[in-house]
């Protein structure tokens, strides 16, 4: 099957001759002729223009060539021409067509003054380049292959009707004639003879009694992949009733669910705000780890919600905390609640700070006397809200006690 239409590579051919368009000009008339679905084809037809040392005859058609090939696939490394435009421009000798030809590799990525720059400005301003190139790697590879198109080099007349069926042989045959590729050559198998019948064996597989082997942990690890599914989906919505207990209730059962989970403190943002029970119910789990520590570091610092508080609150009611992590978390909800500027917002979430205190106050599970001052002041700047009067009455009968 042919390539490539030889009037479609004549068309080509035009656009790789011009000198005086811009290389975008130069991308733009080939994108215009040249649909998406076929740059590929284009590129090979190109990429064989090349190869043959008669058929471009200028640098700046060289320029062109090696442009167009550059441009075809995104990102440089990726690129299946890469092999072409290594090969034609470590000749040795170096040609002025090899070097026209590094020097557009080498101003790969092209820059807007590349790409605004014409074909003979280009070719006017090519420098001797050295390898190797920054943005431009391949790395040859062994190669058995002979190409079975050879240049002649008695015949160098290019006239239209020679170029014409030129590139019709070129291109009316199959791509993958146009190499020589050797056979592989397998050794036959060796046959075995009986020495004392002197005739030849069958192989036969040895006598083997299968026996089946029960794994007891398959069930177990189904079990597991459910739950770490249930796990997931716990961290992106509000699981159901039946999907929470039957979750909490395999954590229970199993003190080694919850290590597969690989349950880590960037996940427990998400879980508070989403399912904040479940939360409490795997801290509450892991007090007993090293890791409790960092977990807690990061409840300190949740944006300030009706779920963090929540959870504070009853992990608080359940294990004995270090003082200093309630009065860090009071102070971060006092200074979350300064910073809101909405002040509908404010109101509801000082409404809901001073809830939260005075539970902790009344159950004895804060110590309010080391920020008794930072409460008070904080109840006296939302003195107009009903729960904030209501907590600095309580602070204040509290002052009164410990003077009686």
């Amino acid at each position: 099957m042919a390539i490539m239409d030889t009037n479609n590579i004549l068309k080509i051919t035009e656009i790789l001759r011009k000198t005086g368009d811009t290389l975008e000009s130069i991308w733009n008339q080939f994108e215009i002729f040249c649909p998406k679905c076929l740059h590929f084809k284009m590129g090979q037809c190109i990429a064989m223009l090349l190869q043959q040392k008669y058929m471009l005859e200028t640098e700046c058609e060289v320029i062109n060539s090696v442009f167009i090939l550059c441009q075809i696939v995104q990102p440089q490394n990726l690129n299946p021409f890469n092999k072409t435009l290594y090969n034609y421009t470590n000749v040795k000798p170096s040609t002025p067509k090899s070097e026209s030809a590094l020097y557009v590799l080498s101003l790969l990525p092209f820059s807007g003054a590349t790409l605004t720059s014409t074909t003979k400005q280009i070719h006017d301003s090519v420098l001797p380049v050295k390898t190797p190139l920054k943005h431009f790697q391949y790395t040859p590879k062994p190669d058995c292959t002979v190409p079975v198109i050879v240049d002649d080099p008695e015949n160098d007349d290019q006239d239209d009707v020679n170029f014409r069926e030129t590139i019709s042989d070129l291109f009316n045959t199959d791509i993958s004639t146009n190499v020589f590729s050797p056979q592989y050559v397998r050794l036959k198998p060796p046959l075995y003879y009986d020495s004392e019948e002197n005739e030849m064996l069958w192989l036969w597989p040895n006598d083997t009694e299968y026996t089946f082997h029960w794994d007891p942990n398959i069930m177990i690890a189904k079990e597991s992949n459910e739950f770490k599914s249930l796990f997931s989906l716990s961290l992106r919505q509000a699981l159901e009733a039946v999907q929470y207990e039957k979750l909490t209730a395999a954590l229970k059962e199993n003190t080694e669910l919850l290590a597969s989970l690989e349950f880590t403190p960037s996940h427990l943002p998400k879980l508070v705000n989403k399912n904040p029970a479940l939360a409490v119910d795997i801290l509450l789990m892991l007090a007993q780890t090293p890791q409790f520590g960092e977990f807690l570091q990061v409840l300190i610092n949740l944006n300030l919600s009706l779920h963090s508080m929540e959870v504070v609150n009853k992990i608080t009611a359940n294990l004995e905390l270090p003082p200093q992590f309630i009065h860090f978390y009071i102070r971060n909800c006092i200074t979350n609640c300064t910073e809101i500027q909405d002040k509908h917002t404010q109101h509801r979430f000082v409404r809901l700070v001073c809830v939260f205190l005075t539970a902790l106050i009344r159950n004895r599970l804060v110590n309010v006397k080391d920020i008794l001052v930072e409460i008070q002041a904080f109840c006296i700047d939302h003195s107009r809200i009903r729960e904030a009067t209501g907590l600095f009455r309580l602070l204040q009968s509290l002052e009164s006690k410990d003077e009686q």
